[in-house]
């Protein structure tokens, strides 16, 4: 079995993380060293999740296609269904033969 990842693996919620630092350097006024150090600790976690972000998207498929290769095939993709489309069509619309039963 493929070990591989969809758009909808990719976590790419940074906006909690981003508003816990602002939040964190709000506090400072309070106590600068304890706020300091939990800035530097969540900029590090938002960087962790930036990074397996970016790790995760070179792993998705097609990402190795430009957008004109992506479009090609695409536009394949569709001509293909549109013919298949037909044949279903030409095939429902035959005579259907009837099946002797013995």
């Amino acid at each position: 079995m493929e070990n591989t990842i969809t758009v909808n693996d990719v976590d790419t919620d940074f906006l909690p993380l981003i508003h816990d630092i602002i939040k964190s350097g709000e506090r400072e006024n309070h106590e600068p060293q304890k706020s300091a150090q939990e800035i530097s600790q969540k900029i590090q976690d938002l960087q962790k999740k930036i990074d397996q972000a970016r790790s995760d998207i070179r792993k998705l498929p097609g990402i190795q296609y430009n957008s004109e290769q992506q479009l090609k095939a695409m536009d394949d993709l569709r001509q293909s269904l549109q013919m298949k489309r037909q044949l279903l069509l030409k095939y429902r619309h035959m005579y259907s033969f009837d099946v002797p039963k013995y």
